[in-house]
């Protein structure tokens, strides 16, 4: 997300760790967590969990189980 008055980026980017394989989808782990824009004061919680599944032969699925952040897409979708 960017915020309109500075232009700063206030996301966090996370390092993923896969934590679990099950049968369609999988548990992944943020192991560090710091601003996408380092100007940026902004704080970013280690650890979060996200389920990623696989509902279709190119798209992945954010599930809604674990830890969401605002403005993540649900679905990604290769081209």
């Amino acid at each position: 997300m960017t915020e309109v008055n500075t232009k700063l980026e206030l996301g966090c980017t996370e390092t993923l760790k896969l934590r679990e394989i099950r049968k369609a989808s999988m548990v992944l782990k943020a192991v560090t967590s710091q601003p996408t824009d380092r100007s940026a004061e902004v704080g970013c919680p280690n650890g979060n969990v996200y389920v990623v599944t696989m509902t279709d032969r190119d798209t992945l699925s954010l599930s809604d189980e674990g830890d969401q952040s605002a403005g993540a897409p649900s679905t990604l979708t290769r081209r």
